[in-house]
């Protein structure tokens, strides 16, 4: 039998999944909140096409099965926060009124807006002589003139957490707690009696140490006493603070090296794990530095729905609270991620997520039949010829075989080339781009996305690593990094090009490799130690000074770095053993060393990983004579939002592989 496609060399197929398609016919699914009373449902959606505009969407789920949606953010207002430098959840539905509280990105003022006629009120005065962000809100039921907030204030060196609390109707303010570093989650109970929150102080990030109180609300802006409920600076990491409908306070710690299901029961003065046989060592969130995740669901007092991980891949699972067992239900859904989960009926929620053959949607689901999914809105325009250019990632293990720790396992996702129109020339083999994830402290999920597809439709394989650091496989591989970023990250990057070269699926020859953020460092500091194994690179906004980057960027990761560069976070060592140690894996001092192409993205307003990060770089490999390019994208912080960034970005980078890694014969 004969094929019907054609022979032609990988990375030069046609494909119809393009740069546009990315950008302009694309959107970001953001979060979720539901009107209770109603059948009404609210997305926030990021929107390239519109200059990276979140917009609020309403959607009317009508029993008849059908539903109207409609855009309920007036044009002129954009719904994001900057606060922590990564934002978080700009806006929330009042459980009594069905009014929704917003932050504009534009004005950082927070506001009133009613869906039914369109009014938008201020019930917040901002002083605008100080800059101030706020996120993740709550409305207490009982009371909804009162409202819940993270406040930021300040820039710089002067910059205080707070959590506040609201009067909507005077539009006041009431300092709820204050004192550490930082805060999330702040929560009423649904009786309105106590309100919960979480928070953390330096060295800590949330995912590494923080504190779960409660305290008695008192009304008027008043709270009694606060009382530590759970966590622990440095050592248990509590996340995502949930009141159940019957006054149950639940929430998810690491303290058994799994963030897992805990709760505390009315009346109770200590908390207990939910044991669930068979899900001991999954994670039921996440490293999220973003306010206002949302993983997990009380439907009724008796069960919980949840989004749980396993192996950096999500499961939708029901729980029984009474006798402890759980269910997974029948979904496709393989990556659910942050704000996604929202019930809407004791048998129906809504859910954002992502299945192996189609890209992040939101959904309504009915308990009793999971395997039916209602999609209300999709991320991306996806139609039955399309999806015959879809890749499908496999999961990968493979052994460190390069540098310390040999034989430690590391993980990936491995996408082949796929076009239903092409194949690779005889006798030759695909080239391979590893992309690396942000954070470090973070994971790279299967679920399909259009990114991915680009590649692999064109003829790239694509492996999608989670270097040891990353969560999703438990706190121990992620700590695993502690003290080793620049070093395990970097030898598992050439570990992976060796496992699938070895296996007969890539090309050895023919390697690049990409990433953002902290997935930049590690593509920058790779070249530099292996210079011999990537014949290309490309670096979104990574970093090349790790001195510097601890000097100027944001209070929020301002210590982050001391615990990934350095031995027990540099405990005992002094002033000039540190620098020595920060120069050594600061690819900018080795930069010489680098032989392959490098390209390098970068937004001008990015706070998180400053400019001057990408142009010392590419300052220092200019007077190498080395092969560089830097392009700075006017507008854009830390990741690029708008269409046209977007698609520059993708359509410079098919340039540099094409060129780099593409044979033409």
């Amino acid at each position: 039998m004969t094929s019907n496609r054609k022979s032609a060399p990988f990375g030069t197929w046609e494909s119809p999944i393009s740069s546009h398609l990315l950008s302009a016919r694309s959107v970001s699914l953001l979060g979720l909140d539901v009107y209770e009373r109603s059948s009404k449902l609210y997305h926030l959606e990021g929107r390239p096409a519109e200059g990276g505009r979140c917009c609020i969407v309403e959607h009317d789920l009508l029993p008849s099965g059908d539903i109207t949606s409609r855009d309920v953010l007036p044009a002129e207002y954009s719904a994001q926060t900057s606060i922590h430098g990564y934002g978080g959840t700009p806006f929330i539905v009042n459980p009594a009124t069905g009014d929704l509280i917003f932050v504009d990105g534009k004005t950082k003022g927070m506001y009133n807006l009613s869906p039914r006629s369109g009014e938008v009120n201020s019930i917040l005065d901002v002083d605008v002589s100080t800059p101030v962000r706020y996120a993740d809100f709550d409305v207490c039921a009982l009371e909804s003139n009162w409202a819940l907030a993270v406040e930021e204030r300040g820039a710089g060196s002067d910059e205080v957490d707070r959590i506040i609390a609201i009067g909507t109707s005077t539009k006041k303010r009431h300092v709820i707690a204050e004192g550490a570093d930082f805060y999330s989650n702040p929560r009423f109970s649904p009786d309105g009696k106590r309100i919960c929150w979480v928070q953390w102080s330096h060295p800590d990030m949330p995912w590494t140490g923080s504190l779960l109180y409660v305290a008695d609300w008192l009304g008027d802006g008043n709270v009694g006493e606060p009382t530590h409920i759970a966590g622990e600076a440095l050592k248990e990491s509590i996340l995502e603070p949930r009141w159940g409908i019957d006054g149950t306070l639940f929430f998810i710690s690491d303290r058994t090296g799994y963030w897992q299901l805990y709760r505390l029961d009315v009346g109770a003065t200590k908390a207990r794990m939910v044991n669930l046989k068979g899900l001991e060592e999954v994670e039921f969130s996440g490293r999220n530095p973003a306010l206002g995740s949302y993983t997990y669901a009380p439907i009724t007092t008796t069960t919980i729905l949840a989004a749980v991980t396993i192996q950096a891949a999500n499961r939708l699972v029901i729980i029984d609270l009474k006798t402890e067992t759980f269910q997974f239900l029948n979904t496709e859904l393989i990556e659910i991620r942050f704000n996604a989960l929202r019930k809407l009926t004791d048998t129906k929620f809504a859910v954002i997520g992502s299945t192996a053959r189609f890209p992040n949607s939101l959904y309504e689901l009915d308990l009793a039949d999971p395997s039916h999914k209602r999609l209300i809105k999709a991320s991306a325009e996806v139609d039955p010829v399309l999806s015959t250019f879809f890749s499908k990632a496999r999961h990968i293990s493979f052994p460190r075989v390069c540098g310390e720790a040999q034989g430690e396992q590391a993980h990936a996702f491995f996408l082949p080339p796929q076009n239903p129109n092409y194949q690779g020339t005889e006798g030759s083999l695909p080239p391979l781009i590893v992309w690396l994830h942000g954070g470090p402290s973070s994971h790279v999920p299967p679920g399909l996305t259009m990114r991915d597809q680009y590649w692999t439709s064109r003829g790239y394989a694509v492996a999608l690593l989670n270097y040891t650091g990353s969560t999703g496989y438990g706190r121990h591989y992620r700590e695993r990094l502690d003290g080793k970023w620049g070093i395990l990250d970097v030898d598992d990057s050439v570990s992976c090009v060796e496992y699938l070269a070895s296996t007969g699926q890539i090309d050895r020859t023919r390697a690049g490799i990409m990433g953002p953020s902290a997935g930049g460092y590690t593509v920058l500091q790779t070249l530099c130690v292996y210079p011999d194994v990537f014949t290309s690179g490309v670096s979104e906004y990574g970093v090349s000074d790790l001195r510097a980057l601890a000097e100027d960027t944001h209070r929020f990761e301002s210590h982050y770095l001391f615990g990934l560069v350095l031995e027990r976070a540099g405990e005992g060592m002094d002033e000039e053993e540190k620098n020595r140690v920060y120069k050594q894996r600061s690819p900018l001092f080795s930069a010489d060393k680098i032989k392959s192409s490098l390209l390098l993205l970068q937004g001008d307003s990015d706070e998180v990983v400053p400019p001057n990060q990408a142009s010392d770089m590419e300052r220092v490999i200019k007077e190498k004579g080395g092969d560089v390019k830097l392009i700075i994208f006017k507008g854009e912080g830390h990741g690029f939002v708008q269409s046209i960034s977007v698609r520059r970005a993708v359509e410079e980078t098919e340039q540099w592989f094409r060129r780099t890694l593409v044979r033409s014969k």
